[in-house]
């Protein structure tokens, strides 16, 4: 099996996130609203791996035209029965890029939302995830994505596999139990604009969310980047 295969097993089970994300609300007011007077005129919004579809929603209801696409069978048809208002919006797409001609739309997209979703991949897969989605976005185009680093709490529990980008990630929460489970970490915020140096950068940050001692720590990196004009 290899490490795709292996994700997607995880991912059909689905992953049970109901509602927005706080770093998504404060994207579209602070940086989408305050900065670039956006959504103007029902502007394309992708978001890469939707789940089950809150933050798509919450963009829509901004005015955004949004597609949001998912590996995840089960993910989708829940959003789609939760949102039915933009339910042909919601796609499931292959979990290979080799298998995607594009995400979304082929073109045109004024904004692209990577929640969470985008470090499953070898560094080929990644940058041929990356290559489609640039080159689906219009000149200027804001891109958005999390990175998950060093100090998240899966870092202590991976290890190296034969890729040099993947860590297989062995570790049993009070929420998840994961097995044979690869991710690519980033570690530190110059890392992460040399992973996005496509993109033009605008800025890097960070959040972590931890309530309790013996909770996962969920570091991860913001990027924002800006397709060249």
């Amino acid at each position: 099996m290899n490490y795709l295969e292996s994700n997607m097993n995880f991912w059909s089970h689905g992953y049970n996130a109901p509602n927005t994300e706080s770093y998504i609300f404060r994207f579209a007011g602070r940086i989408l609203s305050s900065k670039f007077n956006l959504p103007n005129k029902h502007e394309k919004l992708l978001e890469f791996g939707c789940g089950q579809g809150a933050n798509a929603n919450y963009l829509h209801t901004i005015g955004f035209d949004v597609k949001g696409v998912d590996i995840s069978e089960k993910d989708i048809a829940i959003g789609k029965i939760r949102f039915p208002h933009i339910n042909e919006k919601l796609l499931v797409c292959p979990p290979s890029p080799l298998d995607n001609p594009h995400y979304g739309w082929e073109s045109d997209i004024s904004v692209v939302v990577c929640a969470q979703s985008i470090y499953y991949f070898t560094q080929e897969h990644f940058n041929n995830v990356l290559r489609k989605i640039y080159d689906s976005m219009k000149p200027g185009g804001i891109f958005f994505a999390t990175m998950i680093s060093h100090n998240h709490t899966y870092f202590e529990h991976s290890e190296e596999t034969d890729d040099p980008w993947l860590r297989k990630v062995s570790f049993k929460g009070r929420r998840f139990d994961l097995e044979d489970y690869y991710v690519f970490f980033t570690k530190d915020k110059k890392e992460c604009e040399e992973k996005f140096s496509i993109f033009d950068k605008l800025y890097v940050g960070e959040y972590m969310m931890q309530l309790e001692e013996n909770e996962t720590n969920n570091h991860h990196w913001v990027y924002i980047g800006q397709k060249a004009q």
